[in-house]
């Protein structure tokens, strides 16, 4: 995909998400792409300049923006590990904003795709029709069309550059709402936790999530006894509602176990939400930790704390 002033903006055009039974469809897919001229993100392609990195945030950020589209190969092996699903919802967060198409789903076997995953509504292909130089030819035409797309914006926008090149002010979107994007927030926490949390039995310990309407609770045990507890409320303590409140640790804090919070904004100079955080939970008090979080951030932030305080067990 191209940007306004005709350079690429994505370092791929497509990115590969998929169980390792289905390596070898993938693989030979992938060759015949990159035959046609596609760039083609594939993990085992990272394995030296990932090194010691974590992998998984990695993966999030090619799959959230560095992608013109998401092919998820969805099997009955997909849908049943935490690392292929935790690929797919940070894709599902890019379609958001890239809208329809962003996510191209191919079907491998007999595999019945939950409604809450992929709309029934949304057309896929499937790989039982389709061999893998085939199914390159699909996307090829795909990209092209991406990239047609792309070049009729950037004549649209030297007009309007030619015509007005002023500055326009930064302000907050009517549509901006403190509410709303405290449950987009909600969401995305208790799916990032709910895809991170069985990850944890291969080092054992168990976490598990119990998710209600306005509140999640998070308990990581070893050997039956609860080692470290995380609990998110929608308002609560005398915050406030428009805030994410945070129980955090093994022990009790300020205001009835309520030892941080985060309040969503809008950042006007980044142009777009973003959260204020209150950390009482570190030593140092208020002052200690980011002030300003993406909702990513705040994920990688509170996972941080609980990988940190299990490992000093």
């Amino acid at each position: 995909m191209v940007d306004m002033s005709g350079e690429p903006n994505t370092p791929y055009d497509l990115a590969f998400s998929f169980a390792g039974e289905q390596r070898e469809y993938v693989e030979a897919t992938k060759a015949a792409c990159e035959q046609l001229g596609l760039r083609v993100f594939y993990d085992r392609d990272k394995s030296n300049e990932w090194w010691g990195a974590n992998f998984i945030r990695e993966q999030r950020k090619v799959y959230g923006s560095q992608t013109t589209f998401f092919v998820p190969f969805i099997s009955t092996e997909y849908l049943a590990k935490p690392i292929p699903l935790d690929e797919f919802s940070a894709a599902m967060m890019s379609a958001v904003k890239q809208g329809d198409g962003y996510i191209l789903p191919i079907l491998m076997g007999d595999v019945q795709v939950p409604p809450d995953l992929l709309h029934p509504h949304v057309q896929y292909l499937r790989v039982d029709d389709l061999t893998p130089g085939q199914l390159a030819e699909q996307m090829q035409r795909r990209v092209q069309g991406a990239e047609a797309q792309g070049q009729q914006r950037r004549e649209v926008a030297s007009v309007v550059k030619e015509a007005l090149e002023v500055r326009l002010p930064k302000v907050v979107p009517a549509s901006f709402s403190k509410y709303r994007e405290l449950d987009v927030v909600f969401d995305y926490l208790a799916t990032q936790f709910e895809a991170a949390l069985p990850q944890l039995d291969s080092t054992g310990f168990v976490g598990t999530l119990s998710r209600g309407e306005e509140r999640l609770s998070i308990r990581v045990e070893h050997r039956g006894d609860t080692v470290y507890s995380l609990d998110a409320s929608k308002g609560g303590g005398g915050f406030g509602d428009d805030r994410l409140t945070f129980g955090l640790g093994h022990h009790r804090g300020i205001s009835n176990g309520i030892n941080g919070w985060v309040e969503p904004f809008f950042e006007k100079d980044a142009g777009q939400p973003k959260l204020k955080m209150m950390d009482f939970s570190m030593p140092g008090g208020p002052g200690s930790g980011e002030p300003i979080l993406t909702k990513e951030e705040l994920f990688d932030k509170l996972w941080q704390k609980i990988v940190a305080a299990l490992e000093s067990r």
